[in-house]
């Protein structure tokens, strides 16, 4: 079990709540995997401050991350205690040579307000191991506006 941090968990970096009033704010982070993801690992992306309302969430692998030729690799994308909550069991993102990407939202996860008082953390955990795991990024854009 390995947990990968993005560059703004790993130093704690201020949560963006600031700005006019619904104002777009955006959370986007890469973290870098130095192996094989497996269903044991964690990606933790970054912070959703109170109150934010998400508008869109973006999965991306700039390179293959599973490169059988029957690749298996699938991902989770959500907060902490509902790890499925933006994304459930992807298969676009990582197995194609190239860059790949996806763009779609569960319907729990969109305009889904982090109503819990606190910060909440983004993470992506993969749903199914990778047939034959390489190193790689993983990069995560969340838009989202902060709601009084």
């Amino acid at each position: 079990m390995t947990t990968y941090n993005s560059p703004a968990v790993s130093l704690n970096s201020p949560v963006a709540v600031h700005g006019e009033f619904k104002a777009i704010n955006h959370l986007h982070e890469t973290v870098t995997v130095s192996a094989g993801l497996t269903t044991a690992d964690t990606l933790n992306i970054g912070y959703l401050p109170p109150n934010a309302v998400v508008t869109s969430v973006k999965l991306k692998a700039p390179t293959q991350l599973d490169s059988n030729g029957a690749p298996t690799l699938a991902f989770n994308m959500g907060i902490s205690g509902t790890p499925a909550l933006f994304k459930s069991a992807i298969t676009t993102v990582g197995r194609a040579a190239g860059a790949s990407v996806d763009e779609t939202v569960a319907a729990a996860g969109l305009l889904y307000k982090n109503t819990t008082g606190s910060k909440v953390l983004v993470t992506v955990t993969p749903s199914a191991n990778a047939a034959t795991g390489v190193a790689g990024t993983i990069e995560a854009a969340i838009s989202y506006f902060v709601e009084e």
